[in-house]
C-alpha cells in the first residue's frame, strides 16, 4: 500500500514537470528571442530647431502661445512616427513622462551637431540637376542656377552615445528628427480661391547601433493657407511624412525581422 502511494506521488510530480515543460516550450515557440527583437528609438527635434512662418495665424485661431504651438507639433510628429514605426518593430519614445529619459535626450543633444548637407539623389533616379554655366550666352549674362536641395543632417560626435543608448534601451536603430520647417509659399497664390500653399518639411537621419547611416534627407508635405487648426494640420501632413520615413527603415529592417522569425 505504501509503495502504491509512493508511485502515485511520483507520477503526480512527474506529470506536473512535463506539463510545465510543455507550457515553457509553447511560450518559447510563440515569442521571438529577446536578442532578436530590434527596437527603434525616435529622437524628437531640439525645440530650437522649429522654424515656422504660420504661428501668428494659429495663435489668432487657437489663442495658443508660441511654446504650446511648437510643443504640440513636436509631440504630434513624434506620436505619428511611433505609430507608423511600430508596424515594423517596437519603438522607444522619449514621450514616456520619464525624467531620466529627458536627461538622456539632453545628453543626445549635447553629443550631436548639425550640418546643412545635400540630399543625395538615388542612383536609379531620372532626376538630373539643371544648371547653366556662368558666362555670356546669346549676348546675355548666364548665372549658374543651383537646383541641389539641402537638408539639416546630424552628426554623432560622442562615440559612446549610441552604444550607451543601445545598452540602456536595447535599441538597434535610431530615427533622429533634426528640424521641422513650416513655410508659406506666396508664389503659389490662387486668385480665384484666395489661398496659397504652405510647405511642411521634416529633416531626418536614421542610424543603426553601429553608427552606420541608413537614410537621411527631408520629407515634404503641402496644405492650404486657409488651414490654421493644429489638429487638421497634423492629420493632413504628419501621417504621410511619418509613413514615408518609416518606409526608408522598413526596407532595411523588415527583411531581417522576417528572416529571424522563420528560424
Amino acid at each position: 500500500m505504501v509503495d502504491f502511494k509512493k508511485n502515485i506521488v511520483l507520477f503526480f510530480f512527474s506529470f506536473l514537470a512535463l506539463f510545465s515543460m510543455a507550457q515553457d516550450d509553447t511560450r518559447a515557440s510563440k515569442n521571438i528571442p529577446a536578442d532578436a527583437v530590434r527596437k527603434i528609438m525616435v529622437i524628437p527635434f531640439d525645440p530650437k530647431l522649429y522654424m515656422s512662418e504660420i504661428d501668428n495665424k494659429i495663435n489668432q485661431q487657437t489663442k495658443w502661445k508660441f511654446a504650446k504651438i511648437r510643443e504640440n507639433f513636436r509631440q504630434q510628429l513624434n506620436a505619428q512616427l511611433k505609430l507608423k514605426l511600430q508596424s515594423i518593430a517596437p519603438v522607444v519614445s522619449f514621450y514616456s513622462d520619464s525624467v531620466k529619459m529627458w536627461k538622456d535626450l539632453s545628453y543626445i543633444y549635447r553629443s550631436t551637431s548639425l550640418s546643412y548637407d545635400l540630399i543625395e539623389i538615388p542612383k536609379d533616379s531620372k532626376i538630373k540637376p539643371a544648371a547653366a554655366p556662368n558666362g555670356i550666352k546669346n549676348g546675355q549674362l548666364a548665372v549658374e542656377v543651383n537646383t541641389d536641395k539641402k537638408f539639416m543632417n546630424i552628426k554623432v560626435n560622442d562615440a559612446k552615445l549610441l552604444s550607451y543608448l543601445t545598452g540602456k534601451y536595447k535599441t538597434d536603430y535610431f530615427v533622429f528628427i533634426n528640424q521641422l520647417d513650416i513655410k508659406n509659399d506666396p508664389d503659389s497664390y490662387d486668385l480665384a480661391a484666395d489661398t496659397y500653399k504652405r510647405e511642411i518639411t521634416v529633416h531626418y537621419s536614421i542610424f543603426d547601433k553601429a553608427g552606420k547611416s541608413i537614410s537621411a534627407g527631408a520629407e515634404v508635405s503641402h496644405f492650404s493657407s486657409k488651414e490654421n487648426e493644429p489638429k487638421k494640420i497634423v492629420s493632413i501632413n504628419f501621417s504621410e511624412i511619418a509613413t514615408d520615413i518609416t518606409s526608408k527603415l522598413a526596407a532595411v529592417i523588415k527583411p531581417e525581422v522576417t528572416k529571424t522569425q522563420k528560424k
